[in-house]
């Protein structure tokens, strides 16, 4: 038998599709991130030992395309890297190792929605009331600079501009630095949210391996059938292993994708934000788009930052870290330079060539996915799902000819 398994901070989280993305099953707008759910297979009121195992076998199948094992070990990880980026600051420009997976997990150490795990232990820490915490905290930063902003009275002034540059860029660089713990918290927050999906998914596989190995140990007494039977197992496990490794690394990819686009539509409303500063009325109206436009552009660019780290090994085109570099020392003066007409012209330069690249590397990198790994997957998945198919039609066979009418009841597991 089988054993085991086979425009504001918010954009950093932000999965929708930009304008003229092309869809991509690295990130599905649906949440669902390329996994296909398994249909409800529900028990009948009384069924014989071959329905129960078709239907038990058919769903581990189905649940089992999806590797969420594979897929819940790189989504800890991540929340792990995450961790260790927020402790070392990936925005400075740290380099973060790249996720390794962690051990498989225990049987019980599903977490529960009031931050507990079965055996009475605490979930590390009140993650909802930190975000709120530094959420809070960044809006507090924000408001103070609009405040002074607009008593030094700068915005329609190039002479006064000038004279509290420096003073407004480090005004901006604290502000920026409480804005980078929330998105950091934002981003670790999701992360977790994804993980715990992923191990209700895997829970589930485990209940139904369980089952089945009672139901087979009822039936078999601990020996194979038959020597095809046999063959079939070993060729199934081998072929699930193949599938898992390339389940994982899909995770990556889909990690990577949900963030690249995130920066992709962040930046989009960028470019917006700041040709709207022109035709803007008051001070207060131009102030409230420059920080939006800050605001906005820096998730960006923390969201693609984190993209490059969840694929280390993987580099992506069209985005230098000089170009990047160049666009924080923008964010850092633009309260400053958006009064002087050719710095505001050269600011919209670099905020338009930025965005356009980054688009085409959400481009590149759907490409990339659909006609390399996605190919990979569909593949291992196909002979893996022929394999457990031949398999189960053999047990069928076995299990018919031994218990041909035998009512099955269903155990009572965890």
């Amino acid at each position: 038998m089988h054993t085991g398994m086979g425009c504001s901070s918010s954009v950093v989280l932000e999965e929708s599709v930009p304008a003229g993305h092309p869809p991509t099953p690295v990130m599905d707008t649906d949440g669902g991130y390329g996994l296909h759910q398994p249909p409800a297979f529900l028990p009948k009121q009384s069924e014989s030992f071959v329905e129960a195992y078709r239907r038990l076998d058919e769903e581990i199948c189905a649940l089992e395309s999806t590797t969420p094992g594979p897929r819940l070990m790189t989504a800890e990880a991540w929340v792990e890297l995450l961790n260790s980026a927020k402790k070392g600051g990936v925005e400075q420009g740290v380099t973060v190792p790249p996720p390794q997976p962690p051990p498989p997990p225990l049987p019980n150490e599903v977490m529960l929605a009031n931050g507990t795990v079965p055996n009475g232990g605490v979930f590390r820490r009140p993650i909802m009331a930190e975000k709120d915490h530094l959420a809070e905290s960044a809006r507090a930063e924000l408001v103070k600079v609009r405040e002074i902003i607009l008593k030094l009275d700068i915005v329609s002034n190039q002479f006064k501009a000038a004279q509290q540059e420096e003073f407004v860029a480090r005004l901006s660089r604290t502000a920026m630095d409480q804005e980078a713990d929330h998105f950091r918290e934002e981003m670790i927050v999701h992360a977790r949210k994804r993980a715990l999906t992923l191990r209700k998914d895997f829970e589930r596989l485990k209940r139904l391996y369980a089952e089945q190995d009672q139901l087979l140990s009822t039936v078999y007494s601990g020996a194979y059938g038959t020597v095809n039977e046999q063959t079939l197992d070993t060729e199934l496990e081998a072929a699930r292993d193949v599938r898992d490794r390339l389940g994982g690394a899909v995770e990556q990819w889909r990690i990577a994708g949900g963030l690249l686009r995130a920066a992709a539509k962040g930046l989009h409303q960028v470019v917006d934000y700041w040709e709207l500063l022109r035709p803007s009325k008051s001070a207060a109206e131009t102030i409230e788009l420059a920080l939006d436009a800050r605001s906005t552009c820096h998730g960006a660019l923390m969201a693609l930052e984190a993209a490059q780290a969840a694929l280390p090994s993987v580099e992506i085109p069209y985005i230098t870290v000089r170009q990047q570099s160049a666009v924080r020392h923008a964010l850092i003066y633009l309260l400053t330079d958006m009064v002087n007409p050719a710095r505001y012209q050269h600011t919209r330069d670099v905020f338009g060539v930025f965005s356009a690249n980054v688009a085409k590397a959400v481009h590149w990198l759907h490409e990339c996915y659909s006609e390399t790994l996605k190919q990979d997957l569909d593949s291992a998945d196909q002979v893996a799902t022929l394999l457990a198919k031949n398999l189960r039609e053999e047990r069928l066979r076995h299990i018919g000819s031994r218990m041909p009418n035998r009512v099955y009841v269903r155990p009572a597991i965890g």
